[in-house]
């Protein structure tokens, strides 16, 4: 599987690729059905989401309260585990093994850290960093583009790349991303649309209006989200003990917590 996976990579990276020429069948409508909200106490500019080790873990950009690692607990109660300031621009994060990855968006700094949130060593990214996660092998990015990128854990040297695409049409501002099953599910930047694509082909699979948060706000709430032009909906965390997924938006005081069904 490994092998063939690799051939899979190579074979992306060109444009002269079967996938490339073809057309991605019509994805199918994706509902986020709402169990619940999950108010923090401590806000953050969204831009990395993921659970790691039973608990919820944030990446922020360095707007509103700058660039941070934070941990989210289960009753909003948020540790703030590393604080960069203004001196960086925080995005993805995801983890694999023992080890937290944190991508820088301009300064192309991958931060590592080690078990106890210290950051242990940084690597160099090619690209600019956008969102972030892993399929227990690779890291895998986007830079705002179509492209997803695969890259070494130990170095970052990338190893293939696939293309996302609806039909023959390319999806650009790829932004936060979440890896389940063979399955990346991506906020689109700036829109209220989560898409699901194929790690293999790019293809996208599903697609989410995500507008039906919004009944879910109070007034208040909703006109909060609306106070500001970049206070728009990313970040996608997939719980495997609960089978429930984390989606929140930059700046927000609240997450819905539910599962995607088609």
């Amino acid at each position: 599987m490994r092998a063939s996976l690799s051939v899979v990579f190579l074979l992306l990276a060109g444009t002269g690729s079967a996938f490339a020429a073809g057309t991605c069948p019509a994805p199918k409508p994706m509902h986020f059905e709402v169990d619940h909200k999950l108010y923090r106490n401590v806000l953050g500019f969204t831009e990395g989401l993921e659970f790691h080790d039973h608990a919820l873990y944030e990446s922020t950009g360095a707007l509103g309260g700058g660039t941070r690692l934070m941990r989210i607990a289960e009753d909003g109660k948020t540790t703030i585990l590393n604080d960069f300031g203004q001196k960086y621009f925080g995005e993805g994060l995801t983890f694999l093994g023992d080890r937290g990855y944190q991508l820088t968006w301009q300064d192309h700094l991958v931060f590592v850290y080690d078990k106890d949130f210290k950051v242990i060593r940084t690597m160099k990214n090619p690209h600019d960093g956008w969102g972030m996660t892993n399929d227990g092998r690779y890291l895998i990015f986007g830079d705002g583009s179509s492209h997803v990128y695969f890259a070494d854990p130990q170095d970052f040297a990338i190893k293939g790349d696939v293309v996302v695409r609806e039909g023959a049409r390319t999806i650009d501002n790829i932004n936060e991303l979440e890896y389940v099953g063979g399955k990346i599910y991506a906020n689109i930047w700036m829109t209220r649309t989560i898409v699901r694509f194929d790690e293999k082909s790019g293809c996208v699979e599903a697609v989410a209006n995500m507008d039906t948060l919004w009944d879910h706000m109070s007034a208040q709430e909703s006109d909060y989200t609306d106070r500001d032009s970049d206070f728009v909906l990313n970040g996608i965390a997939y719980d495997p003990d609960t089978k429930f997924f984390t989606v929140m938006g930059k700046e927000w005081p609240f997450a819905f917590v539910g599962r995607f069904t088609e």
